[in-house]
């Protein structure tokens, strides 16, 4: 990667990081109240939160957002918000289709450092 590369890199993971660690925080921060929450997806977050599977999600969101701004194994950090990533185009998309946007932007940074990161997931994806 050339010098001129790396600097997008490191900018991109980092705004995608920030942002990964303002939804992961904000989220856990609000979880009891509903307040910002489309009404279409108030149902979905609320058998989310009884289930447990919003914290663990929003937990995942904040330590990974942390490991891609500190630099700090992004691949792995990559590979931890990609089912999230996922996720929140399926549910964006079922409940909310007018919210899709935010999954869709979320979904081609992660899949942008998906590319960057290349050469360390070649080995996952051999016999």
């Amino acid at each position: 990667m050339n010098l001129r590369h790396r600097y997008a890199v490191i900018t991109i993971r980092t705004l995608f990081g920030l942002f990964i660690i303002f939804s992961g925080i904000s989220g856990l921060m609000t979880s009891q109240s509903m307040e910002g929450i489309p009404e279409p997806m108030v149902q979905t977050m609320q058998v989310l939160q009884s289930t447990g599977i919003f914290y663990m999600i929003k937990i995942t969101e904040t330590v990974a957002g942390l490991m891609l701004v500190a630099g700090f194994l992004p691949a792995l950090a990559a590979i931890f918000l990609a089912p999230i990533s996922i996720g929140i185009i399926v549910v964006n998309a079922n409940t909310a289709p007018d919210y899709i946007i935010s999954g869709v932007i979320v979904c081609l940074l992660n899949a942008y450092l998906g590319y960057v990161y290349w050469d360390k997931y070649k080995a996952l994806f051999k016999k």
